[in-house]
């Protein structure tokens, strides 16, 4: 592995690390759900801090849920039309990286963050990874979005894209811890 990519994984690690600090007791957090898991990498990675991940996958393109299943983790297949296949107030922590984005029209995405609400249990992280937007929409449309779903925000950072289509067509990251309040 060349010294870039050693870079890249100890970092994710520090991240994990520090989300997970975020909780009083890191045994707070046991189980969650990775929306658009790709092969597998957090669920495994999490699973090194005694986290159990279920990773969904659309098996585009490629076999990823055998894939993630002979990594010994736990893959479901997921359409973002279909409400989630979780009892309310069962999860711990629910992680979306890049997966998620603009692409989706608004009413879907909102219809998704309601249903990720209704799964974690209070106090559960929500945990918002490279969502791509335009910078005319995280003020206007994201951030009340989130707001409306009834997340409590501990984490918010909004940043442009610095590839020349991200500087040239106004194109932002959003990433975000957010917590479901505890009633």
């Amino acid at each position: 592995m060349g010294i870039e990519a050693q870079e890249q994984v100890e970092y994710s690690k520090k991240l994990q690390d520090r989300v997970l600090g975020t909780k009083r007791s890191a045994s707070t957090i046991s189980i969650g759900l990775e929306i658009g898991g790709g092969t597998g990498t957090f669920a495994a990675r999490m699973k090194e801090r005694n986290v159990t991940i279920i990773t969904s996958t659309l098996d585009l393109d490629g076999p990823f849920s055998h894939f993630i299943a002979s990594r010994r983790l736990i893959p479901i297949h997921l359409s973002i039309s279909q409400r989630l296949l979780f009892f309310e107030n069962t999860l711990d922590i629910v992680h979306f990286m890049e997966f998620i984005g603009n692409w989706l029209p608004e009413t879907m995405l909102e219809f998704l963050l309601y249903d990720v609400y209704r799964v974690l249990r209070p106090g559960g992280i929500f945990w918002l990874e490279h969502f791509f937007c335009f910078g005319s929409q995280v003020n206007k449309t994201y951030l009340p979005m989130f707001d409306r779903v009834g997340f409590n925000r501990l984490r918010w950072h909004a940043g442009r894209k610095l590839d020349h289509d991200g500087i040239q067509k106004n194109e932002w990251y959003i990433s975000a811890l957010l917590e479901k309040p505890v009633i």
